[in-house]
């Protein structure tokens, strides 16, 4: 059994049975430092089996002086990058995950205004042809109850009767949308 820092020196020359020494004295620890911290047990092998890499690697580089130390302090700092990673993919995956319900509600409501304008159009063929064509003429070409009156040849009061009719028809063939006659309100009271 060699001590850490003649296992360093031989470390620093490329031995490689100085590093397996260190691998097999150290691994478990770290291994179950880590496992306790996260949870996961693949994670937590490839943290320590990432932090011994980097100590391969830079193993002529480092200026270790305490390698208990040394190999858990850089445990601890993979562990907190592989947590500070996870919020962040959290994070992001969270705001995808908002962005997508924005797009689906988006979706569904236009789904739901090609719906009722359809539902629109065919209560609007449900009507007289002349109360169809008053109805059009002021919601659609927004005319006025006196231009309608002078193109359809009508009392102003026929045309408002005619417009009347048209919104207690379509309220009643619309009864099944939700808020209609609020819609119907807004939409056609205030043009």
């Amino acid at each position: 059994m060699l001590e850490d820092d003649v296992l360093l020196k031989f470390l620093r020359i490329s031995d490689e049975m100085a590093f397996k020494e260190i691998y097999l004295r150290y691994w478990k620890g770290m291994y179950y430092a880590v496992l306790n911290k996260i949870n996961s047990k693949e994670i937590a092998e490839d943290i320590v089996q990432s932090v011994f890499t980097k100590l391969w690697e830079a193993r002529a580089k480092h200026s270790i002086q305490h390698l208990s130390a040394y190999l858990h302090t850089a445990v601890k700092y993979q562990v907190i990058n592989y947590i500070r990673s996870a919020i962040t993919k959290k994070s992001h995956l969270s705001v995808v995950g908002e962005e997508e319900k924005k797009a689906e509600s988006n979706t569904d409501l236009l789904l739901l205004v090609q719906e009722l304008n359809n539902a629109i159009d065919n209560a609007i063929k449900k009507l007289p042809q002349k109360t169809q064509t008053i109805f059009r003429l002021s919601r659609f070409e927004q005319h006025s109850n006196k231009e309608i009156s002078g193109i359809m040849d009508l009392s102003e009061k026929a045309v408002e009767y005619h417009i009347s009719q048209s919104l207690k028809s379509l309220r009643f063939y619309l009864k099944d949308f939700i808020l209609v006659d609020l819609m119907l309100t807004c939409v056609f009271l205030f043009f």
